[in-house]
């Protein structure tokens, strides 16, 4: 994808599917909370992996999951649920003094109902995100533990909603196949690799329905992972080259360059500062490297970027190539391009001072934010 994931927004800008591949490219941790007007749901990202999840909805309880499997009984049910209040123990605790679950059921049970949690977020249209840091002091004992490249693969495999799917393609959509080395490794079973063959070079999605073995609804939901897995692209790659219009504009109060480049700078100052105090000048060419990195994949105007002695961005070394461009045209390359060295920087911290320092800036950067 080629999207960079703000800290929070709207389901309207980034599905849900989206967020989760986002998350998982940018290498981001943290509590991930989807809040509607009927709940509130958050996940626990971790290592690439979705570590747990809960639900402010009662009818999402272990007790009401449970029971809607047929693995207990309505007065099981309630049974328990007066034992659990009684000696203020979990749910599942109850069923196993009652002799209701095994130990082994327990923890299939629990998975299973973390991940009918996470799945019930997929096809969700309208509502926010706001991603935190992950709590210090809470630990889970039965946890979900899965990749998220495995659980976008099956949290859309188990979609039913037919509108939604349609609702995520256009008719003149044309698809190509992916970078090499550009996506999430997956096993795919062989009538979605099908699928897959059927997208080369510059395939209109009308081509890929007409040819597909499947019917149209399995052959979109495939073709929906497909693109969240970036094992196949809904533009050309590379897309360097910005034509007027494009792509969509990413929502900016930013009127020019110069501030956009300023508003940015003040959080690569912050995160230098961080840097530094821990392990000193060192910190500069740390930020430096994780910048070169990634440099063929953003705009061109950052390839001669210099950095100052406080972390901040030399704005010449940046203005120099782009001055002259109109700003309404170019904007959102220019802040996507800011983006993605923000979350370099910020991995780096990662790796070499941990995830609390990690959680400390991402922390800073939403309260600056609000």
């Amino acid at each position: 994808m080629n999207s960079h994931l703000p800290i929070s927004g709207t389901l309207s800008e980034f599905d849900f599917a989206s967020i989760l591949a986002l998350m998982n490219s940018q290498s981001l941790d943290g509590q991930l909370k989807i809040t509607s007007a009927r709940f509130n749901k958050t996940l626990w990202l971790e290592n690439g992996r979705i570590v747990f999840a809960q639900s402010s909805l009662a009818e999402d309880s272990l007790g009401q999951f449970l029971l809607s499997r047929g693995i207990i009984n309505k007065a099981l049910f309630e049974k328990s649920i007066r034992r659990m209040q009684k000696n203020k123990t979990r749910h599942g605790r109850a069923l196993l003094e009652m002799g209701a679950l095994t130990p082994e059921h327990l923890w299939i049970e629990v998975a299973a109902h973390l991940r009918a949690i996470v799945f019930s977020l997929f096809t969700l249209r309208t509502g926010k995100y706001d991603i935190g840091p992950l709590p210090e002091k809470e630990v889970e004992n039965i946890v979900l533990d899965v990749p998220i490249p495995d659980v976008i693969l099956d949290g859309v495999r188990s979609i039913e909603d037919q509108e939604f799917i349609e609702s995520r393609f256009a008719a003149n959509n044309v698809l190509f196949p992916a970078p090499p080395a550009g996506h999430f490794p997956i096993a795919l079973k062989p009538f979605e690799t099908h699928i897959l063959s059927l997208v080369a070079e510059a395939t209109p999605l009308a081509a890929v329905i007409q040819k597909s073995e499947l019917l149209r609804f399995d052959t979109l939901k495939i073709l929906y992972f497909l693109l969240k897995l970036e094992l196949i692209c809904d533009r050309k790659q590379p897309t360097r080259q910005v034509t007027p219009h494009a792509i969509q504009q990413l929502p900016t109060t930013f009127t020019s360059f110069d501030e956009t480049l300023q508003y940015y700078n003040a959080k690569f100052e912050y995160i230098y500062r961080v840097l530094s105090k821990e392990i000193g000048p060192v910190a500069h060419s740390i930020l430096f490297d994780s910048i070169t990195a990634i440099l063929e994949s953003i705009h061109p105007c950052f390839q001669n970027l210099e950095i100052r002695g406080n972390g901040r961005i030399d704005e010449k070394s940046v203005m120099k190539s782009i001055w002259y461009e109109n700003f309404n045209e170019n904007s959102n390359e220019f802040l996507k391009g800011l983006e993605e060295i923000l979350y370099a920087e910020i991995y780096a911290v990662k790796r070499h001072l941990g995830k609390d320092h990690e959680k400390l800036i991402l922390r800073w950067i939403r309260e600056s934010e609000n």
